[in-house]
């Protein structure tokens, strides 16, 4: 199974209906698998704090919800996050490529990617950084059971050893 369907396969065991994306090369092969599969409404979002915004709309809606993006965009829902999810106890599960870490050669990754876990612990917001592919589908079911039924968002993190690196472009 590939890391897509293992985290499409959880996404479904946790109960996800609804789930916001943004474009990105890293997400396409789980992108399209979840736009064909008819367990999920799938979103596409400008923005990734507009993505929180949705899945607020959803949970409200009475739909379980997932936000697909990568790091340094994670890092622009922080005041949706703080001042909308977390206070009002809306919970979401994000599934997030890790950029600045392992492999990287984009210097401009590095702050957001590197420190994700450290700047979400200090937002309050529950994360796990999943490294081995044997791991990822009982990971990602459990952090979604986790995020519903303690209505907070829940991030799984999902290093380059997972989703494969972006080689750096030679000239």
């Amino acid at each position: 199974m590939t890391w897509s369907d293992a985290i499409a396969e959880a996404l479904a065991d946790a109960g996800v209906e609804m789930i916001a994306y943004l474009p990105d090369s890293k997400m396409d092969a789980l992108i399209s698998t979840v736009e064909d599969d008819d367990r999920f409404e799938t979103v596409l979002v400008a923005r990734e704090e507009q993505a929180v915004g949705v899945l607020v709309g959803a949970w409200v809606g009475g739909m379980r919800g997932a936000l697909l993006c990568q790091s340094s965009g994670l890092a622009n829902t922080f005041n949706a996050l703080g001042s909308l999810s977390l206070p009002a106890r809306i919970p979401f599960l994000g599934v997030v490529t890790r950029r600045g870490n392992l492999g990287e050669f984009n210097i401009a990754q590095v702050p957001a990617g590197y420190n994700m876990d450290r700047l979400l612990d200090d937002l309050g917001v529950r994360n796990t950084v999943v490294t081995d592919i044997a791991e990822l589908r009982d990971t990602v079911t459990l952090a979604g059971e986790t995020a519903f039924s303690t209505q907070s968002p829940y991030v799984i993190l999902l290093e380059q050893t997972i989703t494969g690196h972006k080689a750096e472009a030679t000239k």
